[in-house]
C-alpha cells in the first residue's frame, strides 16, 4: 500500500504518541503561536483596563457636573418663581445639596483632569496591543490550519487501513463475478453463469450503496475548536447517534 503523497503527512509516520505529535513542526509552531497570542491577549486586557479606568474617572466627573447643574437649575427656578411673585416672603435659600455636590465635583475634578491628559496615550497603547493581537490571531489561525492537515494525516492512516480491508473483501466478490463471466462466455458456457454474475454485480452495487454515509462536520468543528488551545488535538471519529 502506497504511503501519503502530501509532504506534510510524512512526519506523522515517525510517531503518533502525544509527545511525538507535539514535536512535529506544525504542532510546535501552533504551540508557540498559542503562547504568543495568550501573552498578547493579557497585554491587551491590561491596556483595556487602564483606558477603561481613565474613562470611568472622566465619566464620573461629567456625571457629578450634570448633577450639580441640575441642582442649581432647581434653585434658579425656585428663585425665579419667588421673583415673579414680587419677592414677598423670605428669599429662597440655596439647596444644601448644592454644597455637597460641589464638594464631590471638586474632589473628582483633579483626577478627571489627570485622566483626560493620560487617556490619549492609554488609548494608543490599547490600539497597538489590539493590532498585535489581530496579527497574532492571524498567525495562530495559519498555524492551526497546518496542524489540522497534520491531524488529518494521522486519521488518514487508520482510514487507509480500513479502506484497504474493505476493498480487499470487495475484490473477492469481483473475482467471483469475473470467474462466472468467464465461464458464461466460454465455449462450453456454464448454465446460469451469466445470470449469477449479473446478480453478484448488483449485490456489489447494493452493498456499496448500503455502506454509504453522509459527511458530517461535527468532528471537524471539534478538532478546529480544540486546536485553538491544544496544539496536540486529534481528529476523532464521529460519535455514534
Amino acid at each position: 500500500m502506497d504511503g501519503p503523497t502530501d509532504p506534510a503527512c510524512r512526519p506523522a509516520l515517525a510517531g503518533t504518541d502525544d509527545a511525538a505529535v507535539l514535536r512535529r513542526p506544525q504542532r510546535a509552531l501552533l504551540a508557540a503561536a498559542i503562547e504568543e497570542l495568550g501573552a498578547a491577549g493579557a497585554e491587551l486586557a491590561a491596556a483595556q483596563g487602564q483606558a477603561t479606568r481613565l474613562g470611568a474617572l472622566i465619566a464620573e466627573a461629567a456625571r457629578l457636573a450634570d448633577e450639580l447643574a441640575a441642582l442649581r437649575a432647581v434653585d434658579e427656578r425656585r428663585l425665579g418663581a419667588w421673583l415673579a411673585e414680587g419677592g414677598g416672603g423670605p428669599r429662597p435659600e440655596p439647596s444644601p445639596e448644592i454644597d455637597a455636590a460641589e464638594a464631590r465635583l471638586a474632589a473628582s475634578a483633579g483626577e478627571a483632569a489627570a485622566a483626560r491628559a493620560a487617556l490619549p496615550a492609554a488609548e494608543q497603547v490599547f490600539q497597538r496591543c489590539a493590532a498585535k493581537v489581530r496579527e497574532l490571531q492571524r498567525r495562530r489561525d495559519e498555524a492551526l490550519c497546518a496542524a489540522a492537515v497534520d491531524a488529518a494525516c494521522d486519521f488518514a492512516e487508520g482510514c487507509r487501513a480500513a479502506l484497504a480491508e474493505a476493498l480487499d473483501q470487495e475484490a473477492v466478490l469481483h473475482g467471483l463475478r469475473d470467474e462466472l463471466l468467464a465461464r458464461g462466455n466460454g465455449a462450453d458456457a456454464a448454465p446460469g453463469a451469466m445470470d449469477a454474475a449479473a446478480r453478484i454485480g448488483r449485490l456489489i452495487a447494493e452493498t456499496r450503496r448500503a455502506a454509504a454515509v453522509r459527511r458530517g462536520s461535527q468532528p471537524a468543528q471539534r478538532l478546529l475548536a480544540a486546536l485553538a488551545a491544544d496544539p496536540g488535538a486529534r481528529l476523532e471519529r464521529r460519535q455514534a447517534p
